[in-house]
């Protein structure tokens, strides 16, 4: 949903980006959970914020010092799946992706989706191949295009078949 930047200040408030449709929506939710890569999430209340710039800054209970602020810098910021509201038929949210097998041209799986990075034009797959052998292939990053890449989508099937090949 976010990230946590860099402090700001000396009274403990931390810059914010969020990955939010409407970045300001971020706030609307309560608690956050937040993490680093590879860490377990965990709750955190936001006690304040306001805009700055071309995002936010706020504060977190419990830190009101830049010191303590440092600590959570670069920090992941999600929330539970709950908390949103659900989806129209035909509609997912980009996280429904994760999971997914991708079937490329030819048939050839080409992996699982292991995660989205969406920071602009269109959200890239990060597809992480079945066989991680030492010099096989690496994840690769496709970007989900409806249309021209994403040739179809069964989230019950958990298939993405995209026109892509194993050499791109």
């Amino acid at each position: 949903m976010g990230r946590l930047g860099s402090v700001y200040g000396i009274k403990g408030y931390i810059k914010i980006q969020s990955f939010t449709e409407r970045p300001e929506n971020l706030f609307d939710y309560s608690p956050w959970y937040i993490r680093r890569r590879g860490e377990e999430w965990r709750e955190v209340q936001v006690t304040a914020w306001q805009p700055y710039q071309e995002g936010f800054i706020a504060r977190l209970a419990g830190v009101d010092t830049r010191e303590q602020a440092l600590q959570y810098t670069g920090m992941d910021i999600g929330i539970k799946r709950s908390s949103l509201p659900p989806v129209s038929d035909g509609e997912f949210y980009l996280a429904d992706l994760e999971g997914c097998r991708v079937i490329g041209l030819n048939e050839t799986d080409l992996g699982v989706v292991s995660r989205i990075v969406d920071h602009g034009a269109a959200p890239l797959l990060v597809v992480s191949p079945s066989d991680l052998k030492k010099d096989g292939p690496r994840e690769r990053l496709i970007p989900f295009v409806r249309g021209p890449i994403v040739s179809a989508l069964d989230l019950d099937a958990r298939i993405i078949r995209v026109e892509w090949g194993e050499d791109y």
